[in-house]
């Protein structure tokens, strides 16, 4: 008994301390193995169609075409959505005051409500309110926020530049090390599996593959069932930035604890405030859709294939997350099925011995 919770830790520990230490040091080439590993099989099936895997120089030449095709075709994606976040950002940033007048128009109505409840003279829950919002957050100090931003940005520019070159260079070894280990993948994976390291190592990343190749496509699913719920229910309420907000949303209810919720229920009650009953009501069937939506497609795409209880996998993603931050959400699923299959493989050596 004592003996496996020793194993246990010392697993855990092991992996914690590689995440921490040795992970940062080769993010490029962990993401050059993940695409090898995903695109190899599609390559080798379209290179044996045109009857080039074979091939000597001409292999070698298709093959750097497609790896960099397939990082030309994701950056251009990547740039894409990036300078529409920011235009939608920028936007929202320059209507700025509607906005806020808006919001201040809100809470008037709600502080009129709160006099007329509880009997106080007209505007003095209002006043009270802002008395809190001049205090804790002044305009003279939010009017100094671009130059104050101005400025850093300027004596940061050098760190940015350097910041630019590092993730050039990166981006570089990724596309050369992806290239080399579709190259050799077969020879790579014979020597591994002539040892029983190897073959260790090569069921737990086939373990993991599968399981996260589950769990990505069911997330993935919904987050875009998810994203044209809300996106039409944004559009239908009239809010100008729906093509935001809807995918926004997805992405949050993909996160643990957050949910769906946190943008669709607040939101509702802001219009339920603001005497838009009807499009509260769309925004709450638009959360439900999507609660429903959820219950329906995780358990019959996921089901026990991950073989991993709900709550260990909230666990593991609230502490993978008080780790390492927004990658621990990934990295700690990861972590707990590498310990289990570390373990397995330890257990079956043990058998075996």
């Amino acid at each position: 008994m004592y003996r496996k919770i020793g194993i246990y830790v010392a697993a855990f520990l092991g992996v914690y301390l590689a995440f921490r230490f040795l992970l940062p040091l080769v993010v490029p080439f962990v993401i050059a193995g993940i695409v090898a590993i995903i695109y190899y099989p599609f390559l080798r099936k379209v290179f044996r169609r045109w009857d080039v895997w074979n091939g000597g120089r001409g292999k070698k030449w298709l093959l750097a075409g497609a790896v960099i095709t397939l990082y030309v075709i994701v950056l251009v994606g990547i740039c894409w959505l990036l300078s529409y976040l920011i235009g939608q950002g920028r936007s929202m940033v320059l209507n700025y005051p509607f906005y806020e007048a808006k919001i201040l128009c809100l809470m008037r109505k709600c502080c009129c409500r709160v006099d007329e409840w509880f009997r106080m003279t007209k505007g003095q829950s209002y006043g009270y309110v802002m008395h809190i919002v001049y205090t804790y957050a002044n305009r003279d100090w939010l009017q100094n926020v671009g130059t104050d931003a101005v400025a850093k940005v300027t004596s940061m520019s050098v760190q940015a530049a350097g910041a630019v070159f590092g993730m050039v260079f990166q981006m570089v070894i990724v596309v050369i090390s992806t290239f080399f280990l579709i190259l050799d993948y077969e020879r790579i994976r014979e020597k591994m599996l002539q040892s029983e390291l190897g073959r260790n190592i090569c069921r737990m990343v086939i373990t993991c593959k599968e399981t996260l190749k589950t769990y990505v496509r069911a997330q993935g699913l919904i987050m875009v069932l998810d994203g044209v719920v809300c996106t039409v229910a944004f559009y239908i309420v009239g809010q100008p930035y729906y093509l935001l907000l809807g995918p926004l949303a997805a992405v949050v209810d993909a996160l643990p604890v957050l949910g769906i919720g946190m943008i669709l229920l607040p939101y509702a009650l802001y219009l339920l405030l603001s005497g838009f009953v009807g499009k509260a009501l769309i925004m709450v069937l638009a959360y439900v859709c999507c609660v429903v939506i959820r219950q329906i497609i995780e358990p019959k795409m996921i089901g026990n294939r991950i073989e991993m209880h709900p709550i260990y996998t909230i666990m593991s993603m609230y502490v993978g997350f008080r780790l390492f931050g927004i990658a621990g959400f990934l990295l700690g699923p990861v972590g707990v099925l590498i310990v289990r299959q570390v373990v397995e493989a330890f257990n079956n050596t043990e058998v075996v011995v």
